[in-house]
């Protein structure tokens, strides 16, 4: 189509519900296709193999949940880092939570919190989803508090830039509901 708009009138004379419309360029489509032939040449670990070995490496063993979501179809990118690392610490009893989170975040093998893409689909389907927190690395902080004013978030986003950061806030709000 030729604009944005005409997506949007599109989609709306259709009924469907849509958080955003993205506009891509030939350039992001070979840049794409570039790094994926990069993967099929072993040059380039894909995301997703990045994040199971960043993931188990951090955690210092593999755990079979885990491992079963990374197994699903459809799933790409490596974003859920920082979320399966805490659902690892969960798992073995290392971090208990009673509250909910909406968590985002690439993670090395040490522990650090990497960015990502996507900031604001991630933030308005947190939102949607009826989450009163959620997590982000600290590099995309600003990108967040951008749309989080643009677009009237009403949750508490927080920013991290290591997975022990995360802990700790986990923690902390914790004992404050309680």
């Amino acid at each position: 189509m030729e604009s944005k708009q005409a997506v949007e009138d599109h989609l709306n004379k259709q009924h469907i519900q849509f958080l955003d419309i993205m506009e891509f360029t030939n350039l992001d489509l070979y840049g794409s296709k570039n790094r994926q032939l990069l993967v099929w040449l072993h040059l380039k670990k894909n995301e997703l193999e990045q994040m199971r070995e960043s993931v188990n490496h951090y955690l210092g063993q593999e755990d079979a949940s885990i491992n079963e979501f990374l197994n699903r179809d459809h799933i790409g990118g490596n974003s859920a880092g920082l979320g399966l690392a805490l659902i690892g610490l969960i798992i073995r009893g290392d971090l208990q939570s009673d509250l909910s989170f909406a968590v985002t975040g690439a993670i090395s093998k040490t522990g650090d919190v990497l960015p990502i893409g996507l900031v604001k689909d991630k933030i308005q389907i947190a939102e949607v989803s009826g989450y009163s927190y959620m997590i982000i690395p600290s590099e995309n902080a600003e990108e967040a508090a951008r749309i989080q004013k643009e677009h009237n978030v009403n949750m508490q986003i927080f920013d991290v830039s290591h997975i022990d950061e995360a802990i700790q806030l986990i923690n902390e709000l914790n004992k404050k509901d309680k």
